[in-house]
């Protein structure tokens, strides 16, 4: 089965917007979902994450005219501080955002792709997912969860032709790194690069599972 329909979660964001961008080149109808929208349309609706009802409510506007083949969770939440400075605010949040948002929106995916044949699940991980790095402890928490999500999506999956991967990101220019004069936008990732990955997942059959993707930049972890 070839994805036709997808869901961005973080669609106005920088990664977000440029998967979009990309998969509608290749002929997929897009639905850009994201708190920040304003004005809904069929192709943008609005979502908090963090809130099972909106959850719910997305995903029943975006699957009225066709079936859900794609699931891209770009939406995210970093605050970087040392551990004995980190508020339980910003701990709260990182896990709501990076870690309960993308439950909600998995599960319902789920249910949609396990009634229509399968479809796949690609959420947006990082080099916090797997390696040890000072500042990231909320950060890190919510996407080693996300890992085991993914994990648990693909295991539960398998015979439902449901496919899940952890897209783990090194440094991606963002609006995040332009108040970092320091670091270059040369040595990061593009966010063109995120966007050509999620489209080589995409356009692989069912019958191939990606469970796994780490994308850095030529420097490794900056």
């Amino acid at each position: 089965m070839r994805a036709r329909n997808a869901i961005v979660v973080g669609g106005t964001g920088t990664i977000g917007a440029a998967v979009i961008q990309r998969l509608r080149a290749e002929g997929l109808r897009v639905v850009c979902a994201s708190v920040d929208v304003t004005r809904e349309s069929p192709e943008s609706l609005r979502v908090d994450v963090t809130d099972e009802d909106s959850v719910r409510s997305l995903f029943d506007k975006a699957s009225e005219a066709a079936p859900l083949h794609l699931l891209v969770n770009c939406s995210g939440f970093g605050a970087f501080t040392p551990i004995e400075e980190t508020s339980l605010e910003d701990w709260r949040r990182s896990l709501e955002v990076n870690l309960t948002g993308a439950f909600l929106c998995a599960r319902e995916a789920f249910k949609r792709m396990k009634a229509h044949g399968g479809g796949r699940i690609i959420h947006i991980g990082s080099v916090s997912d797997h390696l040890t790095l000072s500042l990231n402890g909320a950060y890190a928490a919510s996407k080693h969860g996300l890992r085991g999500l993914t994990g648990v999506l693909n295991e539960e999956g398998k015979d439902h032709a449901i496919r899940a991967t952890l897209l783990s990101l090194g440094a991606v220019y963002t609006a995040f790194w332009r108040t970092r004069p320091e670091f270059s936008p040369s040595d990061m990732l593009s966010v063109e690069d995120v966007a050509e990955s999620i489209w080589e997942i995409t356009r692989k059959p069912l019958h191939v599972r990606v469970d796994e993707l780490r994308l850095v930049p030529s420097k490794g972890v900056l």
